[in-house]
C-alpha cells in the first residue's frame, strides 16, 4: 500500500483529505513541465556561453596569456559593443544554470531512502559553480566596458577573468562527486540514471583537472588557450551538459509516467 509520504512532490495535494484524481493528474503534469523547462536550460546555456562570451564577445579563439598588454588591449578595443552583447548573453546563460542544478537534484532526490542528501549536496555545489563562472563574466564586462584605459590594467582584468573561469573547477567535483554516489547507490529494478552515467561523470572529473595547469604556463597545451589547458576542458564541460539532458528529459518523463500509473490505477491514499 502507497502512503502519500512515500510518493514524489508532484503527486501530492495541498487538501490531503479528498484528493481527486483529476487534480493529482494537474499536478503530475505541471512538475513534468517545470523539469522539462528546466532541463533545457542546460543546453541554453551552453549556446549562450560559448556563442555569448566566446564568440560574440570575442573571447574564443582565445586571446594567448602570452600577449603583451598593447595586444589584449587592442583585441578589447575591436568591436567593443558586439562584444558587450555577447557577455550580456553569457551572464544570462550562466543563470541558466540554477534551473538546470535544480532539476537534477529533483531526479537525485527520487532515489533517496529518507533525506535527500545527495540531492542537496549537488544543487548546493551548483550554486557554488553558478557563481564562480558569474564573477569572471562580470570581470569581462569590467575590461569590455572602458577599453580605453591603461594597456596594463586591461591585462590584469583579462588574467583575472580567464583564470577565475577555467580554473575552479573543484565545486563541479562537490556536484559529481554527489551525483556519481548517488547512481551507485541507486539499487532499484528501475533507477534514476543508468550506472553508465556513473562512469561517464568519472572520466568528465579526471579530463576537467588539466585545467588546473593553466596558472603554471603561459603557452603550450597546458595554457589557457592550450589543448589541455581549456579545450579538452572545455569540450568535456560542455558536452556534460547535452549528455545529461538527454538523461535528465528520460527521467522526469519515467517519473511522471509512473506517477500517472499510479493515479489511474487507483493506487494512491488507499
Amino acid at each position: 500500500m502507497i502512503e502519500a509520504s512515500d510518493l514524489p512532490a508532484a503527486t501530492r495535494l495541498r487538501d490531503r483529505s479528498s484528493p481527486e484524481p483529476d487534480d493529482l493528474l494537474a499536478d503530475i503534469e505541471l512538475s513534468r513541465r517545470i523539469q522539462v523547462f528546466c532541463a533545457w536550460c542546460g543546453p541554453a546555456f551552453v549556446v549562450l556561453l560559448f556563442g555569448g562570451w566566446g564568440v560574440m564577445g570575442g573571447f574564443i579563439p582565445m586571446i594567448p596569456p602570452s600577449n603583451t598588454a598593447d595586444q589584449v588591449a587592442a583585441i578589447y578595443s575591436t568591436n567593443a559593443d558586439l562584444h558587450r552583447v555577447g557577455l550580456v548573453l553569457g551572464m544570462i546563460g550562466v543563470a541558466c544554470t540554477i534551473p538546470y542544478f535544480y532539476a537534477i537534484s529533483m531526479q537525485m532526490r527520487r532515489s533517496a531512502v529518507r533525506v535527500p542528501s545527495l540531492a542537496i549536496l549537488q544543487f548546493a555545489s551548483g550554486i557554488i559553480v553558478t557563481v564562480v563562472l558569474m564573477i569572471p563574466m562580470l570581470l569581462f564586462v569590467g575590461g569590455a566596458f572602458r577599453p580605453e584605459r591603461s594597456a596594463e590594467l586591461t591585462q590584469m582584468l583579462n588574467d583575472v577573468s580567464y583564470v577565475m573561469l577555467i580554473l575552479p573547477w573543484p565545486p563541479i567535483l562537490g556536484q559529481q562527486g554527489a551525483l556519481i554516489v548517488s547512481i551507485l547507490a541507486d539499487r532499484r529494478p528501475t533507477p534514476v540514471f543508468p550506472r553508465w552515467v556513473a562512469f561517464y561523470n568519472i572520466w568528465v572529473v579526471v579530463l576537467l583537472t588539466p585545467a588546473s595547469l593553466i596558472i603554471f604556463f603561459k603557452a603550450g597545451p597546458f595554457a589557457w588557450n592550450g589543448l589541455l589547458g581549456f579545450w579538452i576542458p572545455a569540450a568535456v564541460f560542455g558536452s556534460w551538459y547535452i549528455v545529461m539532458t538527454v538523461v535528465l528529459l528520460r527521467a522526469v518523463a519515467d517519473e511522471a509516467r509512473a506517477d500517472r500509473a499510479l493515479v489511474l490505477n487507483g493506487e494512491v491514499f488507499q
